[in-house]
This record gives structure tokens, sequence and C-alpha cells, in this order.
């Protein structure tokens, strides 16, 4: 666990960690040495011999001794917070920059509740053991080790009925770890999965309760849950016994303590003073031998937050070129592109070009490739084979700030935060003025209605804008390309489940912002692309034909098909 939040902390040993552990043995020491000197005020108070003066001076030997330990209690406290804080405040910022790299390969492997576990609930829980736990634990350790020593300077026979606790109760201590490292590792990996079966309950729950699939009845979530509570009835069961052998082995010591202890007194070979003595600090020893034992289960329980961190990070991210070049102009070229994810291909031989300020439009059945292609320019995946181009050079010897500076992305589904309406335009442009935000708005046609919401340009939108309708929703992406003001415009079919009055308002913001810009758009209605330069039509992953709609809808292939259905179906009423 250590070597695992070293790595994610990326911690240089000499600097803060051991500055805390220094603070910590000054605190522990000053927190034992008032019993050498309490030793001293209670073998006074058993032998009148020894004058007022000095248990004066042991007494003023215990304040300086406790202030001490306060001092540097303090100092370590505010120590390991600060720098723990600060080092998982940095921890959660290079997490997301680095998912921010990794290509959506990654993405579509993991579910969202995974991802979100990792960067909330992990980290929490590594921030936990880095303030917290750790620190505790290690205080404990030294504590003990401490106190052992004292006890041994006072009388060695006690001390070693104290000190044979050690190799009695580590064993235990080592076996209940043995068992919790495999139990924990499944109940934690059921708590992942309930946790992300939780979120997916919860995002789609309008869905589940028009159909009458809550509660129970929503079974995924019903059996992670369920798996949840029997693995920690399990690891409870296994673990819990040989902890409580353990703490009774430790208490079992002290009672011997009492009895050797008496023994000795009857025999008159220990002094009352001395017996008092130990049996005070002995006390401190159990209880600090016993906080171990607590902490190192608190540990075993949160090593596989660091370890899931840590696979987020050794993710390979996209290759970043060694020598960045800079396009000369915004064509497209796709030259013999194939692309899959694992054994499944979806791209095979794609080839076309899209000139400067052209416009290209994708066609196609579902499932024929149209939304890769799109990400393939703004490489959200590296091509398998083949290369996509911008102005002739291969995006991969692009640096992706550059890359994604030249281009805007308006998405089918549209993505909004759970902020104000000017927030959300902003993505665009972090620097824009408000001037310029309301000019986007109105270039998108939308800013009449926002000017009605209850807080104009300051209305939260909720999660996913679910306070806007969906052509609403779409307006407010298009203002945030036009904010963005990127020379290359990718359309994702943005009209494909709107009313007839919202996609008249998008196509006509949507003809604004393409103007002088290169655009690929993934058309749905045939109407809207007519005027398009090429038309590319895809199936099955490749391309089954391409040219002008005119020459299309003049042939027999695909394109020519699709019309026709989509004419048909404009005339269709129901009865």
């Amino acid at each position: 666990m250590l070597k695992t939040i070293q790595a994610i902390l990326r911690v240089d040993r000499s600097l803060w960690i051991n500055k805390a552990l220094l603070y910590t043995c000054v605190e522990m020491i000053s927190s034992v040495a008032p019993y050498a000197l309490l030793y001293g005020v209670i073998y006074s108070l058993f032998h009148a011999s020894i004058g007022l003066e000095w248990i004066v001076l042991w007494t003023i030997g215990l304040i300086a001794f406790f202030v001490l330990q306060l001092v540097f209690s303090m100092l370590a406290q505010m120590h390991v917070q600060n720098e723990g804080s600060h080092s998982i405040q940095q921890l959660r910022l290079r997490l997301g920059e680095h998912l921010r790299k990794l290509p959506m390969g990654f993405f579509k492997k993991r579910n969202q509740g995974d991802i979100s576990q990792a960067l909330l609930t992990n980290v929490d829980e590594v921030e936990l053991v880095v303030t917290h736990i750790l620190p505790q634990m290690i205080g404990s350790i030294v504590l003990c080790v401490l106190n052992g020593v004292l006890l041994v300077w006072i009388d060695w026979r006690l001390a070693l009925v104290v000190l044979i606790s050690v190799p009695l109760a580590l064993p235990l201590l080592f076996w209940s770890q043995k068992v919790m490292r495999k139990r924990s590792r499944i109940r934690h990996e059921s708590f992942m999965t309930a946790s992300g079966h939780l979120q997916e309950y919860i995002e789609n729950i309008q869905l589940l309760k028009a159909y009458q699939v809550t509660g129970a009845k929503f079974k995924r979530l019903d059996q992670a849950l369920a798996r949840f509570r029997d693995g920690s009835i399990r690891v409870e069961a296994l673990a819990s016994p040989i902890l409580y052998l353990y703490a009774a082995t430790i208490e079992i010591c002290f009672i011997v303590l009492l009895l050797a202890g008496n023994y000795l007194l009857l025999e008159g070979q220990l002094e009352v003073s001395v017996f008092v003595i130990v049996l005070i600090i002995s006390l401190q020893f159990f209880k600090a031998f016993r906080s171990v034992g607590t902490y190192m289960g608190q540990l075993r329980f949160m090593v596989h937050a660091g370890e899931r961190i840590k696979d987020v990070l050794e993710e390979m991210p996209l290759a970043e070129p060694e020598q960045q070049i800079v396009p000369l102009n915004n064509s497209i070229t796709f030259d013999h592109v194939h692309f899959g994810y694992g054994n499944k291909s979806i791209l095979k031989d794609v080839s076309f070009h899209v000139p400067e300020r052209g416009l290209v439009a994708l066609v196609g059945p579902s499932g024929s490739g149209k939304s890769t292609i799109l990400s393939l320019i703004v490489r959200f995946w590296d091509v398998n084979q083949g290369s996509v181009q911008i102005g002739n050079i291969d995006i991969t010897d692009i640096s992706s700030d550059e890359l994604l500076s030249r281009i805007s992305f308006v998405f089918q589904d549209v993505q909004l935060f759970n902020d104000t309406v000017i927030e959300n335009i902003l993505m665009g442009n972090r620097n824009a003025s408000f001037e310029q935000v309301v000019e986007a708005a109105q270039l998108a046609q939308c800013h009449s209605f926002i000017e009605k919401l209850p807080h104009g340009y300051d209305t939260i939108v909720g999660t996913g804008g679910i306070h806007l309708s969906g052509g609403e929703k779409q307006r407010l992406s298009i203002a945030r390309a036009f904010l963005k003001e990127a020379p290359i415009l990718l359309l994702d079919e943005v009209t494909a489940s709107l009313d007839s009055e919202n996609e008249k308002l998008v196509q006509r913001a949507i003809s604004k912002l393409a103007q002088k810009k290169t655009v690929v758009v993934i058309a749905h209605r045939l109407k809207t692309i007519q005027s398009a330069d090429n038309i590319i039509v895809l199936r099955d992953g490749g391309i089954e034909e391409q040219g002008t709609h005119q020459k299309l809808v003049n042939g027999q292939g695909l394109y020519q098909h699709l019309w026709q259905e989509q004419q048909t179906a404009g005339g269709w009423k129901v009865k």
C-alpha cells in the first residue's frame, strides 16, 4: 500500500513524509517521557525521605513534556493535513488531465461508475489513508516501541510479560490480513459494481418508472447489492474471529501481568510504586498495540482504492508527437483507413478527401461507421491502418491541443453541465466576453429563448440540460461552436430528433455556422444535404458510393433507395 501511495502521489520521501515522521516521533517521545517522570513522582510518594523540591521539579517536567507533546501533535497534524491535502488535490488534477488524454477505447471498456468511483470514492479513501490512518498507525507503532523500552528500563521481568504479547498476537494479525487480502478485493469489486448499477438506476429512473421496473424489480441493481452484502458478511465472518482472538491475546497478557506483579509483590521482589507505574505504561502499550491492528485492518480495506487509481494512471494515453507540425490548411483526408474495436472491424479501407471550406455529408444505415469517422477526425481513437490527415499532415503528428483547437464538434446527444447557460456556452471559449457570448447565442438562434428563462444567461440548465427542450439544448451547443470559431466543423445528426420548428431554427443556425468552414456532417434527413459538395454513402464500414445528390439520386444504389424510403415516409400518417 505504501509503495502504491508513493507511486500515485509521486511523493518524494525526503520531503513531507519524512518531516511528518519526525514530528510524529517527537510527539510520541514527548508522550512517553512523562511516564518516566511520573515514575519518579510515584516513587517519591512511597518514599517520604525524598524532599518536596524533587516532586516539584518532576511535576514541572511533566507539564513541560505535556506542552511539548501538544505542540508537536499540532505540528504533525497540520503538516500531514496541509501536505496530504495538497498531494490529493494534485492527484485529482492529474487524474482529470490523464483521462482527457486517454483514447475513447478506455471509456468504452469501462463504465462511468468505475471511472467516477476512481475519481471520487477511491481518491477520498487514499486521502483518508494519507492524512489519518497512516500517521496514526505509525504513531501507534512508535508508541509501542518507546513504551516497551521504558518498561524494560523500569523492570525487565514485567516488561517481558508485556512484550511477549507481540510474538503471540502479531501472527494472528498477519493471518487476518491474509484472509482479508483476497476477500476484501472481491468485496471491493462488488461494491464498485453496485455503485455503477446504482448510478445507472438514477440516470435512467424516468425510463424505469415508465415501465414499472423500480426497486427490487431492477434485477441488475438488486443482484449487485445482494453480492455486495454477501461479500461484506463473508469478509467479516472470516476476519472478525481472528481479530477478536488478536484482541483477546492482548487482554490475556495484561491479566498475566497482573498475576505476575502480584506474585512478585507477595514475594517481596517488587515495590508497589514500580508495579503501579508498570501497570499505567502497559495500559498505554496495549492500547497502542490494539490500535495497530485496527489501522492495519482499515488499510487492507483501502489498498484496492490505491490500486484502482494506479490502474487508471497506468493506462497509456494517445501518443503525442515529438516534433509537432502545424497544418497550413484545414482540408481533411482519409487515406485507406481501417479501424475496429478488438476483433470487431468498424471501418474497412475508407478513403475520401474534404477540401478546405468544403461540405461533405456522411449517410448510411445505423452501424455503418458514420460516427466513427467523426471520432477519428478528432482523434478519440487512433486508426489501426492508414491515416487521417488535416492539411495533408497525419493527425498523429499534430499535438492534441493544436488539433482540437481547429475543430468544433456538435453532437446529436448534446452534453450540457449542471451549470448556468453562460458557463455552458463558454465551454467553447473560456476567455470570451459576455458580449461575445450574446453574439454567439444570437447567431445560434437561442438568444430569444435564453432571455425568457427565469434568470436569463445565469439560469441553471440542470444535469444534461434537463430543464431545456431538445431544440434549445441543440442551439446552445451550436452557440458554443460559434464561440470557438474553429475552421473545421463536425455535425453528428444534429436535427435527427427535432420537431419541424426546432429543425428550421437549428438549420438556420448551422447554415451561418458552416460558412467559410470545412464541414463534415452526418445526415439522417437527406433533404438537408442536397447542396453538399460530396455525399459519401457508407455500408458495413465501407464506402458504397459517393457523389453529389443529383448524381446519387439518379443512380440505382443505396442512396437512391434511402431517398425513396424517406419520400414515402414523408406522407405517412396515423389512420
